[in-house]
C-alpha cells in the first residue's frame, strides 16, 4: 500500500521539468522506506514514517504545499498552536 502510493508520487516527480538524477538516491530511499511500513516496521512504524515523511518533502519542489501539510496547519491554528 505504502510502495503503491510512494511509486505513484515519484512517477509523477520524475516527469517533472525540474527532476534531476541527483534526486534518485533520494527516490530509491523513499521506496525503501515504504517497503519497510509495508513490511510492519514494528516498534519503528513512528520513526520511519517520520522519515519516509522527510525524504517525500525533501523530493517535494519548494512552494507546493501538499494537503497534509495545509491540514496540519489548519489544525494547529485551531488549537492556537503558534509554532506550525
Amino acid at each position: 500500500m505504502n510502495r503503491h502510493a510512494v511509486e505513484t508520487f515519484l512517477a509523477t516527480r520524475r516527469s517533472a521539468s525540474d527532476w534531476s538524477d541527483g534526486l534518485e538516491a533520494l527516490a530509491c530511499l523513499a521506496l525503501t522506506l515504504a517497503d519497510t511500513l509495508d513490511a510492519g516496521a514494528g516498534m519503528a512504524i513512528a520513526a520511519v514514517s517520520r522519515e519516509l515523511r522527510a525524504t517525500l518533502d525533501a523530493l517535494t519542489p519548494r512552494g507546493e504545499s501538499d494537503a497534509f501539510t495545509r491540514i496540519a496547519a489548519e489544525l494547529s491554528a485551531t488549537l492556537g498552536d503558534s509554532t506550525h
